[in-house]
């Protein structure tokens, strides 16, 4: 039953993956542009538990590629729903647990939702809860986008050419988001998940200019054949906040995702980042679910009872 992932697994691995996870945009589309992306260096492996031709777990481990640390790790875990209790995750985890030592990893991050059988799993595995995110949700055809102030302009990523000034932009304005350690993630490896990819919609994705500085930048997902849309970054640099770019940006980004078809955007932010829920609130967004994130140090797992 259990088994190593394949490429031949992904289609039916990004259904199971959505039904678990309906706070979350996945698609066949996007697993396979994400895995391709990954950098050999990440050692990743992909474990899938498979019954009677029914594909019902799928994990994935490896080191964190993006982090300075060679020793950080992650783990993402993913059981049916409708089969949860019968021990599938565990053997999951067992087996991402053996890759993980053997490629040396020290601390390794999980997230998953705010569920029981979650929190159980996490602590027999020897995991520890280090933050938790509220996930919120808005209709985006019910938000009306703020005036453009002079000396501003927003532009759609669909109108730049050159991704480095954007990823240079994204690792700053990362450092200043609770629990995000998108350190040493480098331009080529940026690039060839997030430019140009499905995982952004270039067109409801926006940077604000101030007088013609980058200052700001706001970047969402959009999955026009579902009208579901993700957030994934809001933020200004630091000489440009207290001005409302951040309310002014995800206004017209999120009016920008109705216009493709989107009838509900969902967010998650770290239940500390009180200036970003702050704006949430103001456009309209509502509580949805809430996330954990899961940190453990090497040889803490332990057996299942």
């Amino acid at each position: 039953m259990l088994r190593e992932g394949t490429l031949d697994d992904i289609a039916r691995a990004a259904a199971l993956r959505q039904r678990a996870w309906p706070e979350s945009i996945v698609t066949e589309e996007g697993m396979r542009h994400w895995l391709a992306g990954i950098p050999s260096r990440a050692g990743h492996t992909l474990l899938a538990w498979e019954d009677a031709g029914e594909l019902l777990g799928w994990a994935h481990a490896g080191r964190s590629w993006w982090h300075a640390d060679p020793a950080a790790g992650m783990l993402s875990l993913t059981v049916d729903p409708s089969r949860r209790g019968e021990g599938i995750g565990t053997a999951l985890a067992e087996a991402a647990d053996e890759h993980l030592a053997r490629l040396g990893v020290g601390t390794t991050r999980a997230g998953s939702l705010d569920e029981p059988a979650a929190r159980a799993l996490a602590s027999r595995r020897g995991f520890t809860e280090i933050a938790a995110a509220t996930v919120s949700g808005v209709d985006p055809r019910t938000v009306e986008p703020r005036p453009v102030p002079a000396g501003i302009e927003l532009v759609p990523l669909a109108e730049l050419d050159d991704p480095k000034p954007i990823y240079e932009l994204d690792l700053e304005l990362s450092q200043d988001i609770p629990n995000e350690d998108f350190d040493a993630i480098e331009l080529e490896d940026w690039r060839a998940q997030f430019w140009r990819s499905p995982l952004i919609d270039d067109d409801a994705s926006l940077v604000a200019l101030v007088d013609g500085e980058l200052a700001g930048m706001t970047m969402i997902r959009v999955d026009r054949p579902s009208g579901r849309a993700q957030n994934n970054l809001c933020g200004v640099r630091r000489p440009h906040r207290g001005r409302g770019l951040a309310l002014l940006l995800k206004s017209h980004s999120l009016r920008r995702a109705a216009e493709l078809g989107a009838t509900i955007v969902l967010t998650d932010n770290d239940e500390t980042n009180a200036p970003m829920l702050a704006v949430n609130t103001r456009l309209g967004y509502r509580p949805y679910a809430r996330r954990l994130e899961w940190e453990r140090a090497a040889g803490a797992a332990t057996s299942a009872p």
